[in-house]
């Protein structure tokens, strides 16, 4: 009886063992974390987002063009007759006074209030696109792993499913051949034939779930997503 007792207590520590030994075959978290940010990644290239990156680039243009609006203010003239070129002595004309250059500078009162305002409702549109911009990151990456969330949800589901049918499938073959024997009447046969046809209906109502949530997770990371994960 102490050796059957030995015996049984070395199996279960041996099978503890193994099974605290066996691999996971489940994907690794960290493996997990990596695609969920690569597929963040590429939905960060989004063209909503290459819109806003333009609007920026648009409002610091205006910030620059309002900053040279200011060279507007200086006038450069030049004076090209017969004096300053030389073909005519300037002392035939007495005091008269010809220069080859002229400069100035034209101020309008309204710029000292008017470009400062046009400058800084330019750097408010850069900061508001900027602050879009994050805005904009921050709904993309909840989307993205929103989706890819759907899909692994809808994708163990079907898997779920196909089992649940594959059983039912075996259950009606089998009532099949039974009723072609006479074995079991019409309303058995009837019965499983009803409940085979419904998982069915199931797996394929899954089935176009799953393609959808694919068609909208690539909607977002803008390639195939089976080429996204089947990238290193």
């Amino acid at each position: 009886m102490k050796k059957v007792s030995v015996i049984l207590c070395l199996a279960l520590s041996c099978s503890v063992t193994v099974l605290a030994q066996t691999p996971n075959t489940g994907t690794p978290p960290a493996v997990q974390t990596d695609i969920r940010e690569k597929l963040v990644q590429l939905a960060l290239k989004h063209p909503t987002l290459k819109e806003t990156d333009a609007l920026k680039s648009k409002y610091q243009a205006s910030i620059r063009k309002v900053n040279s609006t200011w060279l507007d203010m200086i006038v450069v003239g030049v004076n090209l007759n017969e004096v300053t070129t030389g073909q005519l002595d300037q002392n035939q004309f007495g005091n008269l006074y010809f220069p080859l250059w002229n400069v100035g500078i034209n101020v309008p009162l309204g710029s000292f209030f008017g470009k400062p305002a046009e400058k800084k409702m330019a750097r408010m549109d850069v900061q508001m696109a900027v602050a879009k911009r994050e805005s904009q990151e921050l709904t993309i990456r909840a989307t993205v792993l929103t989706r890819y969330e759907d899909y692994l949800l809808k994708k163990e589901l079907l898997r779920l499913q196909s089992e649940m049918t594959e059983d039912d499938l075996a259950a009606f073959t089998q009532a099949e051949q039974k009723f072609t024997t006479g074995a079991i009447d019409y309303d058995a046969y009837s019965g499983a034939s009803k409940r085979y046809n419904a998982e069915l209906v199931k797996k394929i109502t899954l089935e176009r779930d799953l393609a959808v949530a694919v068609i909208e997770l690539e909607e977002m990371i803008g390639v195939k997503l089976e080429e996204a994960l089947a990238q290193k």
